[in-house]
C-alpha cells in the first residue's frame, strides 16, 4: 500500500512537472515576458527563465528511474517549498508586481487557490518521503 501511494505521488508530480514545463517551453515569449515583469533583477530572472522549467524537467526525469525516485521527490519537495513561499509573500502584498509566470492552467488560477494547490502538493511530496524513509531511521528516539 505504501508504495502505492509513493508510486500515485510520484506520478502526479510527473505529470505536473512535464505540464508546467511544457506549458512555459511551448509558449516561450510569453513566459519570458512574464519572467521579465517579477520582482527579481533581471540577470536573476534571466537565470530562472530557464532554471524553473529545467528543474521542472529533471524532477520528472529522477521521479520517472527507481533508482533516483527519492531524489525526485526531495527536488519536489524543494520546488513547491519555493514557490508556495512565492506565493505567501504575494498574498501577504510584500512583492509590489504579483506577475505570474506559472505555466498552462495553474496559471489562470487565482492566488489562493494556488497557494491551496501548492499545499496539497507540498503535502504530498512530505507524505511520500516520511514513507519512503527506512523504518530504522524514522522510528528512532
Amino acid at each position: 500500500m505504501k508504495t502505492t501511494i509513493v508510486q500515485v505521488i510520484s506520478a502526479a508530480f510527473i505529470l505536473l512537472w512535464i505540464y508546467t514545463a511544457g506549458s512555459k517551453l511551448t509558449s516561450f515569449q510569453s513566459y519570458k515576458q512574464e519572467m521579465s515583469l517579477q520582482v527579481f533583477s533581471p540577470g536573476v530572472a534571466g537565470v530562472l527563465l530557464y532554471a524553473i522549467p529545467l528543474l521542472e524537467i529533471l524532477a520528472a526525469t529522477l521521479l520517472l528511474i527507481k533508482k533516483t525516485n527519492k531524489l525526485g521527490l526531495v527536488l519536489s519537495l524543494l520546488l513547491m517549498l519555493v514557490f508556495t513561499g512565492y506565493i505567501i509573500l504575494i498574498i501577504s502584498g510584500y512583492f509590489p508586481k504579483k506577475p505570474c509566470s506559472c505555466g498552462g492552467l495553474i496559471k489562470a488560477m487565482g492566488w489562493k487557490a494556488h497557494l491551496i494547490f501548492n499545499i496539497f502538493f507540498l503535502s504530498a511530496a512530505i507524505l511520500s518521503l516520511f514513507i519512503t524513509l527506512k523504518p530504522e531511521v524514522r522510528d528512532k528516539d
